[in-house]
């Protein structure tokens, strides 16, 4: 393991340990939102795979198109913003809030005082050394501030924002727009909860509610969604395994060679089921070689529903740091 991987995770495992409290305080929050049981929170396949052309491939088929052209899933990750995670969670809200076919409105504050509850509190971040209750607090509420920023922009418009044209309060109240976000012809679509037979994908409502939304990184998130998608859309019923193809997963899905690369993390918190092609380096591509298909043998993977049962900060932190001890017995 290089030196500077190696203290990306020692930082990771920090901040997971720091974030202990605000997660399960998030965990609660969320519960208390519940109004009726679900298994699965539904997203619309729109919001991560898009079956429109890409004009701009490069010819080698091998890069990203540019951010505008990607689906709003892989247009809002970052390394550091909250903006996909909130979003998801916001679908989480409104599905355990109200059934299929519904037009939730957002009631929740994004900040309340005593025991009320405001869309920060379902938020979680890490603690730093002797932060006070009120710093944590007011830390939290700007990230809030640039993820929604992020959401309501043009370029995105998975988020309306009723009192936009406010100096003050304009992210109060704001209202779920439809996955799809910005539309190329026409004004943007209020979000309805899906309704069966929608051209939707699941994700386990344990990713919310036992806190993985919290501990997983943009990445991978991202492509948990993509295998998500890929498996309840994509694959034909009898096969076990997915399996993207190199150029899908770049132009369909955004989704890049980091981000795809980040099925070891979550092979290693018990999430993911790895069947790895030899021939393949661990991000899915194949040697430049001519005795290579350019589409040989592909990594399958299968999604451990299970793995999302269990409490995400403990299960998480011990991972890494074996991860960690592993790597430095064979340094």
């Amino acid at each position: 393991m290089r030196l500077r991987d190696r203290e990306r995770l020692v930082r990771r495992v920090e901040r997971l340990v720091r974030m202990l409290k605000s997660a399960e305080d998030a965990q609660m929050k969320l519960r208390q939102q519940q109004r009726r049981s679900i298994h699965k929170v539904m997203v619309r396949s729109r919001f991560v795979y898009q079956d429109r052309l890409i004009l701009n491939r490069t010819s080698s088929g091998r890069a990203l198109p540019p951010v505008a052209a990607r689906p709003p899933a892989a247009r809002v990750v970052s390394p550091n913003g909250m903006a996909l995670r909130l979003y998801l969670i916001a679908l989480c809200v409104a599905q355990i809030g109200a059934g299929a076919g519904a037009r939730p409105k957002n009631r929740l504050p994004l900040r309340e005082g005593g025991a009320g509850t405001g869309w920060i509190d379902l938020l979680a971040l890490p603690v730093s050394g002797p932060e006070t209750s009120s710093m944590s607090s007011e830390k939290k509420f700007r990230r809030l501030i640039s993820a929604l920023a992020s959401l309501a922009a043009e370029s995105n418009q998975l988020i309306h924002l009723p009192h936009g044209h406010k100096r003050s309060g304009r992210y109060e109240g704001f209202q779920l727009l439809d996955e799809g976000g910005v539309r190329p012809n026409g004004d943007s679509v209020p979000y309805v909860v899906p309704r069966k037979g929608e051209d939707q994908f699941g994700l386990p409502y344990g990713l919310f509610e036992n806190g993985w939304i919290h501990v997983l990184e943009d990445a991978e998130l991202l492509l948990l969604l993509s295998l998500a998608h890929h498996r309840d859309v994509l694959t034909l019923p009898e096969e076990n395994w997915i399996k993207i193809e190199s150029g899908e997963r770049l132009h369909n899905y955004g989704l890049g060679r980091d981000a795809y690369q980040s099925h070891e993390i979550l092979q290693r918190f018990g999430l993911l089921e790895v069947d790895v092609d030899p021939d393949r380096r661990s991000d899915g591509t194949l040697p430049v070689a001519p005795r290579y298909a350019p589409n040989g043998p592909l990594h399958r993977f299968r999604i451990l529903e299970t793995g999302f049962d269990e409490p995400a900060l403990e299960i998480a932190t011990t991972a890494l740091r074996k991860l960690l001890s592993s790597a430095g017995h064979s340094s």
